[in-house]
């Protein structure tokens, strides 16, 4: 459960979650496993972002810690 400060990048901080996470894929499929990390790393990053005041989407350290 995320306590939400402001809505504002949400949006955005997900799909650039889940571009970032295609782009850095091997290739070697999107089997419903891989759909659903990628999904829970996206909605990690618009958690993140909701939490705090203002469109500040998460670094590369706060999404993979």
């Amino acid at each position: 459960m995320t306590e939400v400060a402001d809505t504002i990048g949400a949006g955005d901080s997900y799909m650039a979650a889940l571009i970032y996470g295609l782009l850095m894929r091997e290739m070697d499929g999107f089997t419903p496993s891989v759909i659903e990390s990628l999904g829970g790393m996206a909605s990690k990053a618009a958690a993140i972002t909701v939490r705090r005041p203002g469109a500040q989407p998460p670094t590369l350290e706060e999404l993979h810690g």
